[in-house]
């Protein structure tokens, strides 16, 4: 696993590790407020994930290394993304890639985080579409 992928998820981990119930869901919404926003240029339907229930945008920039900006109108799902960004940016893309493919299947991921089960299966669904819309933007 790339280092700096596997150390920038496993301080996530570790945060949702160390917390119960309820206090992971604020502690989603809270890492939501820090995301960096795309542009309201970039809220275009190329850019949308469409696994989420929510309107939910990433735009990636993939110069030597990897950019992620994104957006949602669900707290929950800033939160989620906010974990893609702390994770993915500024890494390289095969080491991004090579992450998610470790995985047999993008939930694992959500589960290998320890996020756990306080969020809906819809919320769920909205990460591994990211995931997968993020795989599929730097296979391009």
């Amino acid at each position: 696993m790339n280092n700096n992928l596997n150390k920038n998820f496993s301080e996530i981990r570790n945060g949702f590790s160390a917390l119960e119930g309820q206090d992971k869901l604020v502690y989603l919404i809270d890492l939501g407020k820090k995301i960096e926003q795309i542009d309201l240029k970039d809220k275009v339907d190329k850019n949308k994930v469409n696994a989420c229930t929510s309107q939910t945008w990433i735009k990636l920039e993939n110069n030597k290394f990897v950019t992620l900006k994104a957006d949602s109108e669900s707290a929950i799902v800033k939160g989620l993304l906010r974990i893609l960004q702390i994770g993915f940016n500024n890494s390289e893309k095969k080491g991004i890639i090579d992450f998610i493919d470790e995985f047999d299947e993008p939930i694992k991921i959500f589960e290998w985080l320890n996020i756990g089960p306080t969020i809906s299966s819809q919320r769920q669904n909205g990460f591994i579409g990211a995931l997968l819309f993020i795989k599929e933007e730097l296979n391009k």
